[in-house]
């Protein structure tokens, strides 16, 4: 565990430090910003965690500063029939499925009156068997179930896809990768009783998925898909390779620099030589990535 704190320190430091130089710059009002979130719970030794005091910390900035959290739903609005958005809109999502999404995070939100989207991969549905990146981990994370997902909805976190086997689509056969897209729709369509209208990249940074995969999410009937590229989606984004900024579990003054732009030269790691190098120093350090 050592190896993953020293990780996360280095990845604090360095967001701080984009985060400092990046504020000098005028800050971008418009647009649309996406937060992203993985595990939210208070377990010793999970890498990647926000702790749940912290993710109040985090939704308690967003209304202090004058950032408006915004629904799926108003996103489509905007992207497909020009529907105004407000000043810092805002969307928060989830990666991945986790349980802790509706122990620690749900109850904030509601609390809140935040909605938010959760991308689950249906794979991993309820099951025992960790994701490649928690696997070692002391601490267990285990995933929500049909039940914790229906529950999940009734506090207001959409659940959207995430495909089936958490495999980014590029390392995939064609045809493999359409059936990921098109099954796990299908699949959350059937139990949720509802059209499926987003998908959430595995990985999700350039290397993750082409051209190709975004006419497959077309052909498929999905209307966005979201990346882990670092940034502000512009007016006029590609509704499939609208941006994220990826949460770490750093202070909410952090966050402060992520929402205002001043980290978005952090685009920079979700290149082709950006991943390279985000593995090459995993692989050093002997850890392993969302």
């Amino acid at each position: 565990m050592a190896a993953y704190a020293a990780k996360q320190h280095v990845k604090n430091t360095v967001y701080l430090g984009v985060g400092t130089v990046g504020r000098l710059r005028r800050p971008v009002t418009g647009g649309l910003r996406v937060l992203l979130y993985h595990k939210v719970n208070d377990a010793e030794g999970n890498p990647g965690s926000v702790p749940t005091a912290l993710f109040a910390e985090h939704m308690a900035l967003i209304d202090a500063e004058g950032y408006r959290p915004v629904a799926l739903d108003n996103v489509l609005d905007h992207l497909y029939r020009g529907a105004s958005l407000p000043p810092r809109a805002t969307l928060i999502t989830f990666d991945d499925g986790y349980r802790d999404n509706l122990v620690g995070a749900a109850p904030i939100l509601a609390r809140s009156g935040y909605p938010a989207v959760l991308f689950v991969s249906v794979g991993s549905i309820g099951s025992d068997v960790p994701f490649p990146h928690d696997e070692g981990l002391p601490t267990r994370n285990p995933t929500l179930d049909w039940e914790g997902l229906a529950e999940i909805e009734r506090l207001g976190v959409r659940v959207e896809s995430h495909g089936i086997t958490h495999v980014p689509l590029a390392r995939l056969a064609s045809s493999t990768a359409e059936r990921e897209l098109v099954t796990s729709k299908r699949v959350l369509e059937e139990h949720l009783g509802r059209p499926i209208r987003a998908y959430a990249y595995v990985k999700g940074g350039v290397a993750d998925f082409q051209q190709q995969h975004r006419a497959m999410l077309r052909r498929s009937g999905y209307e966005a898909a979201f990346t882990t590229v670092t940034g502000l989606n512009k007016s006029g984004a590609d509704p499939f390779a609208l941006r994220r900024y990826n949460v770490e579990p750093y202070p909410a003054s952090t966050l402060s620099l992520v929402l205002r732009g001043a980290c978005d030269a952090m685009a920079l790691k979700d290149s082709g030589p950006g991943t390279a190098a985000r593995r090459a120093f995993n692989r050093v350090l002997r850890t392993t990535s969302k």
